[in-house]
């Protein structure tokens, strides 16, 4: 893909996502795609395949109450991409959470996002008390409305 094509295909991705359209978006993905997540997040792990990224966004969504994404900007080139993105989080009144996620492409899909956390201590700590509050245990919701979008084409 020429680096047009995969600065269309992260930006497809994320309006997907963002407009709560995960189904089209998960078909951007390889069948063995992989996004990790460090150990230090209260939804760690390596999330392979399709259906975990589905199963992935409702855990995140749960754990820390993303009020706002803002996408602020994506760089591609040599098969990868990096995408800047703020997280407001419902219940911190600090400033959003900085995450850069590194996104490698495979053919015309997206076969892996590595996300890294400049400061996830909100994260950690906002999660952390709506577990105590009884907010983040039990399965997620699978129905939740799309998150407030800035920087995407159209959002």
């Amino acid at each position: 893909m020429t680096p047009e094509q995969q600065l269309a295909l992260v930006e497809r991705h994320y309006a997907l996502n963002a407009a709560g359209n995960h189904a089209a978006a998960r078909e951007l993905l390889t069948d063995d795609f992989l996004i990790e997540i460090p150990h230090y997040m209260p939804f760690a792990g390596a999330y392979r395949g399709k259906d975990a990224f589905l199963a992935l966004i409702p855990r995140v969504r749960q754990a820390i109450a993303v009020k706002r994404l803002n996408f602020v900007a994506v760089t591609v080139g040599a098969g990868h991409a990096v995408e800047l993105v703020e997280f407001t989080l419902d219940g911190h009144d600090g400033p959003p959470v900085q995450v850069a996620e590194v996104i490698r492409f495979r053919g015309d899909k997206i076969a892996e996002i590595r996300p890294y956390y400049h400061d996830p201590e909100p994260m950690i700590a906002l999660a952390a008390r709506r577990r105590a509050a009884g907010l983040g245990a039990g399965d997620p919701p699978t129905d939740l409305p799309p998150v407030e979008t800035a920087g995407l084409s159209g959002s």
